[in-house]
């Protein structure tokens, strides 16, 4: 069971990353910003297929030697753990440094290119767009904050009936593997770390609110559909995410104050239940989504209009190895991921740092203190 779900992840991280720059819009290639009238030259199309035939061939390798070891050594679960989890990272790092290399030979084609040269840039705002926006409400996310806290409560109430070993670690079949003495911080660390995971989705939601927009200007009426729709399904994926790892988190501290309620059924197929979630709503997101919602169909296919040299605007500068954002003149804390699918952030805002460093300090420093 262990190795067909680690298995399973595995060749889904292969897949997935193989095929990414398929679920990009066609003007972002490789982190690099390409003029509509060039989103389809031989050269650039011949640089995709390349990263997917690499991508999913090493990876391919790694997952079939990977099987391999499993089923001729037969390691411990422990081992085999931490091996699957080592080749998931591998397998990332890989295709993370083919893309760079990707990214360089794109860098370079653009240059000789020039393709911007006889290009008029243009910046489409649309000032209704704010008021077009269909996010969740706000309430939605806030509700499992207000079930962690409530346990939080419920946990301190039932304190003296609780045993003196705390749980606080659970294996991938969902049974406890740490443990640690009962304290008051113990016995809520669970929860705690849920609402700070909470609170993280919220944020997320409300800084895609007040995140910038890429209008294409050859293609606004259509652009704007897809960059709406791409808001509106990442406010579900992160609302989804948020109650599925409420469900997981939730149960699993339960069990600690009411033992009677585990059944290692439960504890097997929750966790898995989870991850079959998380990776539907991801795969479902990359493919019907795509990034900056290109591979959404909202209507009738817009003819393109305009003047057939406007392009958008190159910030290639303020993209560092097209995966970094920096640009201090932008408000926005949350931008869309140029490699990828979903939202990455404005380094140059110091509320992005505070989003990435203020959760990894509080659980640091939770799991520190047990």
């Amino acid at each position: 069971m262990i190795l067909l779900l680690f298995g399973f992840i595995l060749l889904f991280i292969t897949i997935l990353q193989a095929y990414i720059p398929r679920f990009l819009k066609p003007t972002i290639v490789f982190g690099v910003n390409v003029p509509e009238q060039h989103e389809k030259d031989k050269e650039i199309l011949q640089l995709k297929n390349r990263y997917t035939a690499v991508v999913l061939f090493g990876g391919l390798v790694i997952f079939a030697g990977y099987i391999a070891w499993a089923l001729l050594q037969n390691p411990r679960e422990e081992v085999l753990a931490l091996v699957s989890v080592g080749i998931q990272i591998g397998v990332l790092f890989l295709s993370v440094a083919y893309y760079f290399i990707m990214h360089t030979k794109m860098k370079k084609l653009k240059e000789k290119r020039r393709w911007f040269s006889d290009k008029n840039e243009v910046k489409v705002v649309d000032l209704g767009f704010q008021e077009k926006l269909q996010l969740l409400p706000r309430i939605l996310f806030i509700i499992p904050m207000i079930v962690s806290i409530g346990l939080i409560f419920y946990t301190l109430i039932k304190y003296p009936q609780m045993p003196d070993m705390i749980p606080t670690h659970w294996g991938p079949t969902g049974e406890a593997d740490a443990f640690s003495e009962k304290s008051y911080l113990t016995v809520i660390s669970l929860p705690l770390i849920l609402l700070i995971m909470q609170v993280m989705f919220l944020f997320t939601s409300e800084g895609i609110k007040m995140s910038g927009t890429s209008i294409s200007p050859q293609r606004k009426k259509t652009s704007v559909k897809q960059q709406l729709a791409f808001r509106k399904y990442s406010s579900w994926l992160s609302f989804v995410m948020s109650v599925g790892v409420t469900l997981l988190m939730g149960y699993l501290h339960l069990q600690t104050i009411h033992p009677e309620i585990t059944s290692s059924l439960v504890m097997i197929a929750l966790p898995i239940g989870f991850l079959v979630l998380a990776f539907a709503s991801v795969g479902i997101f990359t493919v019907k989504v795509g990034q900056g919602g290109s591979r959404l169909k909202v209507g009738e296919e817009e003819v393109v209009a305009g003047n057939p040299h406007s392009t958008s605007v190159d910030d290639d500068r303020f993209w560092k190895g097209g995966i970094f954002y920096i640009n201090k003149d932008d408000p926005s804390v949350f931008v869309e991921k140029r490699f990828g699918v979903g939202w990455s952030v404005n380094f140059a805002r110091p509320l992005a740092w505070l989003f990435i460093l203020g959760p990894i300090v509080l659980i640091i420093g939770i799991s520190f203190l047990l």
